[in-house]
């Protein structure tokens, strides 16, 4: 059986760079806090469920995509996509639909970057063995390393549903240089994947944040 780190380094690193449109479109209601370990943090939203395999809570102010859903066009075009920009977001999330992703961005942030890139992140899960944390980031660095990431930090990290993985880069591709932070955890025979991107500095903060919030279903 594969390993998935090879999977999400050589294609959710590119998914996530192409996939960077900017909707304006309306924000899910506000999701109730509670005093309970784990909840949703205040501001934010929790998004997938059992067809994802997966739960994250982002933003309140994210516009996200359940890829699960099976028509990949209408959901684009439900946030306002069309033409060249309708074609290439479909041309990156394709692989990410297959697998059930997740797909959420920051709808404001590509506004003020320098390349209109716009913060997102993809999770999806898939079937694989329970690989110890050490060969995970061995594969993921290899993988990385590949596609020319340089790799700050690596280790594994606790979130809200236990153990995971936690794997930090910087990405140069298309002349944009990516922030990247990813997040690796098993259960039930499952491989959750969180991928987050930007292209400012300044959010790993956030990052870590939403990835506490990673919970397979």
């Amino acid at each position: 059986m594969r390993r998935p780190a090879a999977w999400i380094a050589a294609c959710g690193l590119a998914c996530t760079v192409a996939a960077s449109p900017s909707p304006a479109v309306p924000s899910a209601p506000p999701t109730t806090q509670s005093p309970t370990p784990g909840a949703v943090p205040q501001g934010f939203k929790r998004i997938g469920g059992p067809a994802n395999g997966l739960t994250v809570a982002i933003p309140q102010d994210w516009v996200a995509l359940d890829l699960s859903k099976g028509d990949l066009d209408k959901s684009l075009k439900d946030i306002g996509l069309s033409g060249d920009a309708l074609e290439q977001a479909k041309r990156s999330l394709r692989p990410l639909a297959a697998n059930k992703a997740v797909w959420a961005s920051d709808r404001t942030s590509a506004a003020t970057s320098p390349n209109r890139f716009a913060t997102n992140l993809n999770a999806f899960c898939q079937e694989s063995p329970d690989i110890p944390a050490e060969q995970v980031i061995a594969d993921v660095r290899k993988q990385l390393g590949q596609l020319g990431a340089t790799i700050s930090q690596t280790g594994e990290v606790t979130i809200d549903s236990g153990t995971a993985v936690r794997v930090v880069y910087r990405l140069p591709s298309r002349g944009i240089d990516i922030r990247g932070t990813q997040y690796y955890t098993h259960a039930s025979g499952r491989t959750c994947i969180l991928t987050l991107s930007t292209d400012k500095d300044g959010l790993q903060p956030l990052f870590d944040q939403i990835g506490r919030t990673l919970r397979p279903q």
